[in-house]
C-alpha cells in the first residue's frame, strides 16, 4: 500500500487527506468488527451486518466494500433467508460526480474539435494560399515573356530599342549619303 500524500488507502485514492484519514479509520472499526465477530454463527453476522446498515457506521468505498462481502457470505448460507439480509445504502450522489464527468468530457471533445478545426482551417488556407502563389508566379513569368518578346520599347529593352532606333537612322543616313556623293560624282559636283 502506497502513500499518496495521506490520500491513498487500500488501494482508493481519495480526493483529499481527510477522505483519506476516513477510510483509514474506516479500516480500524472493519478490524475491530472482525475480531469480535463469530463467523461461525450466521445469525450473528446478520445482526451485526443489519445494525452497521441501520448506523450507516460505513460509507467509504473501504467500508461499502466490507459490507458486501459480508453481504456476499449472507446470501451463501442457506440458514438465512434473503430477505432478511439488508441492502446496502449508498449515501453518495452520484449525478453530480457523473454530470461532472460529463461535462468535463465534453469540454474535452470540444477542445479536441477546436484544434481539429484549427487544422483543417489552416491546411485549407495553405493549400488556397499556395495555389493562389502559384497562379501569380506563373502570371508574372508570362507577362515576363511578353515583354521580352514586344517589339514597342518599355522598362525593360527601351535601351536597345532606342539605340537600336538611332543605329537604323544611322545606317539611313549614311545610304543616302553615299547615294548623294554618287549622284554628285555622276554629276561632277563636289
Amino acid at each position: 500500500m502506497e502513500e499518496d500524500n495521506g490520500r491513498s488507502v487500500d488501494g482508493f485514492i481519495f480526493v483529499d487527506r481527510e477522505n483519506g484519514s476516513i477510510a483509514k479509520e474506516e479500516i480500524q472499526r472493519i478490524n475491530y468488527i472482525s475480531s469480535k465477530m463469530n463467523e461461525d454463527n450466521p445469525e450473528a453476522v446478520l445482526s451485526v451486518y443489519n445494525k452497521m446498515i441501520e448506523s450507516n457506521t460505513f460509507f467509504t468505498p473501504i467500508g461499502l466494500e466490507y459490507l458486501r462481502k459480508l453481504q456476499d457470505y449472507l446470501y451463501k448460507r442457506h440458514e438465512i433467508d434473503d430477505a432478511r439480509i439488508a441492502d446496502i445504502p449508498v449515501m453518495v450522489s452520484y449525478v453530480d460526480i457523473h454530470n461532472q464527468y460529463n461535462n468535463r468530457k465534453d469540454i474535452e471533445r470540444d477542445e479536441r474539435l477546436r484544434r481539429h478545426r484549427k487544422v483543417k482551417t489552416f491546411r485549407k488556407e495553405y493549400r488556397n494560399s499556395l495555389l493562389l502563389n502559384l497562379i501569380m508566379a506563373a502570371m508574372i513569368i508570362v507577362m515576363y515573356i511578353i515583354v521580352i518578346k514586344s517589339d514597342t520599347p518599355n522598362m525593360i529593352n527601351y535601351e536597345n530599342a532606342i539605340t537600336n532606333k538611332y543605329a537604323s537612322w544611322e545606317q539611313d543616313l549614311t545610304e543616302r549619303e553615299s547615294k548623294i556623293r554618287q549622284k554628285e560624282a555622276e554629276l561632277g559636283i563636289y
